[in-house]
């Protein structure tokens, strides 16, 4: 799907991507610790036809720019350009940025680069001294856990959630699959009944039906390699899922975790079954962030977070 409200200011997309070409983005994504979950080739490509992302390579920078393809507006934002090399030159990094701005002047879109970790502001400060004002975007920080906490809930913290998968351990046997596509039904049917079961204003509606979009890309994908999955069985029912991939040499990435609510501990079980999947040079899991939704923020700074990853825009002053 192309952006269809405003006429896209990068020439490629992520839909039908030659051999050659994927493999050139995705150099761009492993080549530099960008510590976000927006930051792999799978993240844009999954949510491609819901956020209409372009790319083109800009002074040997990947910049990318998306639009929500169902909204009527024009607003559109980049992302942190990409290095290939793991270096930022900042002659060239502000030249790229200029052109950038400069493309959605000419189409009288808002510039705002979006997606901004922390560690970047200064590799952008030093692009353009001077040139842009930051603001950090709490409804858009990234929870970041122990892989082994969230595996055994353990300590006085996180005592009520260690208590909610033992009562499933006692009461409930279960069996842990890893996603195939073949699974494709299973898992999207489980996703529709879950989503029925809520109350939704209308921006929860289109932001669920992204999601749907997403999660049905993502199940395509769970054979490659650094994609993990698992999926939980009660009575030979799918009941529970969780999906995610690697981030960086010590990081994982949850991109999206499902469970029936009316099996008590269920959400505390697929976490954990989802973090022993991981590979043991895995230490830390971001479970990516609550969006300002204060039921999700509860839950996930119930589980006691590592650590922030702090996430700011820039516009210019």
């Amino acid at each position: 799907m192309e952006i269809q409200h405003i006429d896209k200011p990068f020439k490629n997309s992520f839909d039908n991507l030659p051999e050659e070409d994927r493999a050139l983005v995705e150099s761009y994504f492993k080549g530099f610790d960008y510590r976000g979950a927006g930051y792999t080739f799978l993240a844009n490509y999954i949510w491609r036809t819901s956020y209409c992302i372009a790319w083109e390579i800009i002074e040997g920078y990947l910049c990318m720019a998306g639009a929500d393809c169902m909204d009527e507006t024009r607003d559109a934002i980049i992302a942190m350009p990409l290095t290939k090399d793991g270096n930022y030159d900042p002659e060239r990094l502000g030249k790229a940025l200029m052109e950038c701005k400069r493309r959605f002047d000419e189409r009288e879109i808002p510039f705002v680069v979006a997606m901004i970790h922390s560690h970047m502001v200064p590799i952008l400060e030093e692009a353009l001294p001077g040139g842009l004002e930051f603001e950090r975007e709490r409804d858009d920080d990234e929870y970041v856990y122990l892989k082994e906490k969230l595996i055994t809930l353990s300590g006085r913290a996180l005592h009520k959630k260690k208590n909610h998968l033992n009562y499933f351990l006692r009461n409930f046997e279960y069996e842990v699959k890893k996603i195939s596509p073949d699974m494709e039904d299973e898992v999207m049917a489980l996703s529709d009944e879950i989503k029925d079961t809520k109350e939704l204003n209308p921006a929860e509606v289109n932001s669920l039906e992204h999601e749907h979009n997403a999660i049905k890309e993502m199940i395509s994908l769970t054979d490659e390699e650094d994609v993990y999955s698992v999926a939980i069985y009660i009575k030979g029912k799918l009941q529970a899922f969780a999906m995610g991939e690697r981030l960086s040499e010590n990081t994982a990435v949850e991109h999206f975790e499902k469970a029936n609510d009316d099996f008590r501990g269920l959400y505390q079980l697929v976490c954990s079954e989802f973090c022993k999947s991981l590979p043991e040079e895995i230490e830390f899991v971001n479970r990516e962030e609550d969006m300002g939704l204060e039921n999700l923020r509860q839950a996930k700074e119930a589980l006691k977070p590592d650590h922030m990853e702090e996430k700011y825009s820039a516009i210019f002053k």
